[in-house]
């Protein structure tokens, strides 16, 4: 056990009140930082844009039917997997499925349009084709 209470102690050690030596010298660890005048930039090809935008997509997040696929997975969970128990909804699933089917393919041709205005979105391929 050390006995905090006994001055002696502190005594003994001459690092106790002893600043850091990194801070009296003014000496640091580790390395030091680059200046920007040591760094040397080659060239190696002349700076300029592509003549082409990358292709990211932009696609809401959110999914088709997805609840309508939670209720047909319930349902046959509740009924060991037997189908003519749940034909209510499996059918809103499938016409739910010929409605974004429909809406997918407006898009798609609504989409082959380049937008107007000031804050027009344009996609990668548009932006590239304009």
């Amino acid at each position: 056990m050390v006995n905090l209470t006994n001055v002696n102690s502190a005594r003994l050690s001459s690092n106790l009140f002893r600043r850091a030596d990194d801070l009296i010298t003014g000496r640091k660890n580790g390395r030091l930082s680059i200046k920007d005048k040591d760094v040397r930039y080659v060239e190696m090809a002349p700076l300029a844009l592509k003549n082409r935008v990358a292709d990211r997509s932009q696609k809401d997040r959110e999914k088709s039917c997805f609840q309508q696929m939670m209720d047909v997975m319930a349902c046959l969970g509740k009924f060991d997997q037997n189908q003519s128990m749940c034909t209510k909804e499996i059918d809103a699933l499938n016409v739910c499925y010929k409605n974004f089917n429909a809406r997918r393919k407006e898009e798609a041709m609504k989409g082959a349009e380049t937008p107007l205005g000031p804050r027009a979105r344009l996609t990668g391929t548009q932006m590239t084709a304009y």
